[in-house]
């Protein structure tokens, strides 16, 4: 009983952890104040909790004796070790005891997770079972080295040494364990081998900081009487127990109704003790079909912590109308480009046009290129309402079926949009340029545009292709300002010239492209609904304008850390670890495939040589650059004021040693940070208009969320490929075999670029399947009505005919190898040498 508001107290849980919470829950509900103070008398038959505002409670003997009775009982058992507290983690770290970095959680193995070795030669730590402690992929957090015994034994590096080694002319074969190798009589385990053939692990003590959201979609069924278990789809994140009473009306009863109702659960504790976290439902977003595709985006959007909000009423208040003023004309009159032969080039669905290029010859073999990009900066001011919504998500966020702008679209698609036949504000990067791409000058400046036409990639292409080509009427978009085709196409074509000299000049240097296939969908323009499938194709034209808003970029780059080199906004890409590029050298190897990795420049050559036609992949060169991604770190934003020396700002896989992002305000922030920090030294600001702490703040966040739109770009693509499967029932395609496991197969699927795994379970019944980890599989068909037995063996790299179905479960696509010889077999068509565009 409260004595104060006479109110009764019921308590739920008796676990003496949560009695406080109780009491606390409690008083929310009676909305008094929270006081986390509190004086308890024990009593002959009750206990007085008296609070520091002087409410006060009694538990009377009932409650009491249950009460003691559980904190008296044994404690459950704990399953996890608790975190060290901060203050702790910042002291072990500074004397050495332990280290720290992000976590990264296998997606297909949950219990495995993998620490960055600070030792650059060595490979990655593990982290494996209770040692992850309870934290979640791409968290902070402090671990500790485990000692030598616990460490991982490489057992494929160390049988084939020890084969190789051998003097028994092989007669024998290592016998492998789980923990170790016995050979000719000897036993090889952590305690006895080179270190080389071991790998270290580790466990978590503490989390630094929770960089994932702890928020997840799944499904979610009755528990017990007091929870309903949630089962992430996502399986690195935890089971979840959420209370019953915040799930809908006629979840206990029905609950097979909503057996299908995809949900988002969120994390909100997970004790040592606990097998399962402890969590709340945020929403329940549906489960129909025609709302599937809207609920796993919402779901997608959430679980990567994207804000899909639509922006407040009052926002417009703060973006300034279109005007150009006398003024406006006075102050960029050295850049006022509108009388002159200026374009866009970009994809057909592109409403956000943020770049725009122009050319004039100026005689003596030499051109004035210009790169003009939007404006932003002129109508989005520091410390309003629209800037702060654009600091904090940081970036547009492009899925299949829409856009997540970071703007409002009054101005991504209008105000700052570098629309044709109307003027617009622009912040340009001249160049003075000979045909070989020599930059004799270059200046920057506020400028005003009048773009003569809104060109697709496929336009330019044509110009490229056809130089002297005559345009049926009709064909290109409206050319506005007295410009006619020709104008353009002769622009587009020194353009062209100029940017093959750049690019091969920048593939000397060691820049690296690997190319890799990116799925792309027709939609029912009624339903949304994916009708077909195919991948993006790049052309001469996309390298045109890269290589354009490439130098813009790196000249902007070199003008931000030429006036503030303690604090300009860069991106920075560090090359991959040496253990890595090992692993993926030892990978190549077994497939028979000779590559030099020993830098980006090699790497480069070798693709190139897999080609057989320039540009045009081979089934090899895909599966060699899917395996060459995965080794690649990721490029991220930095304050130039974060290192010690400035060849720590280079950019491995464009080969630069210095670059920033510029040529895209619309959707990204940190340019919106160049363009504000280029115009501060234009009017001759010596310090940068943004502290070092800002910028290295908001450069971090801009590196978690652009790594977030991207993981929610790529499960978009998941979800329609799935949709698209679901409605074809099967859909056969040539593949290669990239990886045999113990119980699969995974194969990369060549056309789309997917990776789908095979598992023996999925084979037709009856199959045999058999293999030797990381070598070989075996598969045998039984005799069927149509085909008699069969069989055959699969090494990396072999061609297959793969069947892919939707899998029951959201995402999930299940795959079979089809028998040689079966007609879908027969019917599926070559990839080598074609064109990735097929929609």
């Amino acid at each position: 009983t409260c004595f104060k508001c006479q109110g009764f107290i019921d308590l739920q849980h008796y676990n003496s952890g949560f009695i406080f919470d109780c009491f606390i829950q409690t008083l929310e509900m009676m909305k008094l104040s929270l006081i986390r103070y509190a004086t308890i008398i024990r009593g002959a038959n009750y206990f007085l909790i008296s609070l520091k505002h002087s409410c006060r409670f009694m538990l009377h003997a009932k409650s009491i004796t249950r009460l003691m009775a559980s904190m008296t009982k044994k404690q459950a058992k704990a399953i996890y070790e608790e975190h060290l507290p901060l203050e702790a983690i910042v002291e072990q770290l500074n004397s050495g005891m332990i280290q720290k970095s992000n976590i990264r959680i296998n997606q297909k193995a949950h219990s495995l997770a993998f620490l960055s070795n600070p030792i650059k030669h060595e490979k990655d730590i593990v982290v494996e079972g209770v040692n992850l402690n309870r934290a979640f992929s791409g968290d902070l957090v402090a671990y500790k080295v485990l000692p030598k015994e616990n460490w991982k034994l490489n057992r494929a590096e160390l049988v084939t040494d020890l084969i190789s080694n051998s003097d028994n002319g092989n007669s024998d074969y290592p016998v492998v364990g789980s923990d170790e190798v016995t050979f000719c009589g000897k036993t090889y385990n952590t305690s006895n081998v080179d270190d080389k053939y071991l790998q270290k692990s580790a466990k978590v003590v503490g989390i630094i900081e929770k960089v994932h959201p702890r928020k997840a979609m799944g499904y979610a069924k009755v528990y017990n009487k007091n929870f309903a278990i949630f089962s992430p789809i996502d399986s690195r994140v935890p089971r979840m127990l959420i209370p019953l009473n915040e799930f809908p009306k006629g979840f206990v009863e029905r609950c097979q109704d909503f057996a299908d109702n995809l949900m988002i659960g969120l994390v909100n504790r997970w004790e040592v003790t606990g097998k399962f976290a402890m969590g709340t439902l945020l929403k329940s977003i549906g489960g129909d079909k025609d709302d599937l595709v809207e609920a796993a985006t919402e779901g997608i959007l959430s679980e990567n912590d994207l804000d899909d909000s639509p922006f407040p009423d009052d926002i417009d208040v703060d973006i300034p109308d279109f005007e150009i003023t006398n003024e406006d004309v006075e102050q960029r009159k050295e850049f006022d480009f509108r009388m002159k032969c200026v374009f866009t080039i970009d994809p057909a669905t592109a409403r956000d046009l943020d770049d725009a290029c122009s050319v004039e010859e100026l005689g003596n073999g030499i051109y004035e290129i210009g790169v003009h990009i939007a404006d932003v900066s002129h109508f989005v001011y520091p410390g309003t309402l629209v800037d702060d919504i654009a600091r904090e998500r940081t970036t547009s966020v492009y899925l299949v079926q829409r856009v997540i702008p970071m703007l409002p679209r009054k101005l991504c698609e209008h105000l700052c949009s570098l629309n044709p036949g109307v003027e617009r504000f622009s912040f340009s990067v001249v160049w003075q340029m000979k045909k070989d791409g020599t930059v004799l000058s270059k200046k920057f400046g506020k400028s005003l545009i009048n773009s003569c036409c809104k060109l697709h990639y496929e336009h330019a292409q044509d110009m490229i292709e056809d130089p002297d080509r005559n345009f049926e009427e009709g064909y290109l978009p409206d050319i506005h300002n007295g410009f006619k085709a020709h104008d353009i196409s002769w622009r587009i074509n020194v353009l062209h010239t100029i940017a093959q000299t750049l690019r091969a000049k920048r593939k000397e240097s060691g820049s690296i492209s690997i190319q890799q296939c990116k799925l792309k969908f027709s939609l029912n323009q009624e339903d949304g609904m994916p009708t077909g499938i195919g991948s993006y194709q790049s052309r001469e034209s996309n390298n045109l304008i890269e290589e354009f808003m490439l130098k813009a970029n790196e000249s902007v780059a070199e003008k931000l850390v030429e006036h503030y080199p303690d604090n300009s906004i860069i991106r920075r890409h560090v090359g991959p670890k040496e253990n890595v590029v090992k692993e993926t050298k030892k990978i190549l190897d077994r497939m028979g495939i000779e590559i030099d990795l020993s830098s980006s420049k090699e790497m480069q050559n070798a693709l190139n040589k897999l080609y057989k036609v320039p540009n045009k992949p081979t089934p090899v060169s895909l599966v060699v650059a899917n395996l060459l991604s995965k080794c690649m770190s990721l490029a991220t934003y930095h304050s130039t004021g974060e290192f010690e020396s400035s060849t720590e700002y280079f950019h491995y896989g464009l080969s630069m040693p210095l670059y920033t992002h510029f040529t895209s305000p619309i959707r990204r922030y940190p340019d919106l940070i160049a363009h504000r920090q280029l115009q501060a030294i234009l009017e001759g600001q010596k310090e940068s208009p943004m502290d070092f702490d800002e910028v290295s703040e908001l450069a971090e966040l801009s590196s978690q969320k652009k790594y977030a739109s991207k993981l929610a770009s790529d499960k978009s693509g998941e979800l329609f490929l799935w949709m698209f499967l679901k409605e074809q029932i099967e859909m056969y395609e040539q593949a290669s075999v990239i990886e045999i496991g113990t119980e699969s197969i995974d194969v990369l699927v060549l056309r789309y670029g997917v990776q789908v795994r095979v598992w023996k379970n999925y084979m037709e019944e009856g199959t045999d399947f058999q293999v030797k980890e990381k070598e070989w599989a075996h598969i045998t068909w039984p005799t069927t009505e149509n085909y008699p037995k069969c069989s055959a063996t699969y090494h990396l790299l072999d061609d297959v005919v793969v069947s892919m179905k939707a899998g029951k479960q959201l995402f999930k696509i299940n795959g079979s190898l089809v028998r040689p010889g079966a007609s879908q077999a027969d019917s599926v068509p070559e990839v080598s040498g074609i064109a990735i565009d097929d929609v």
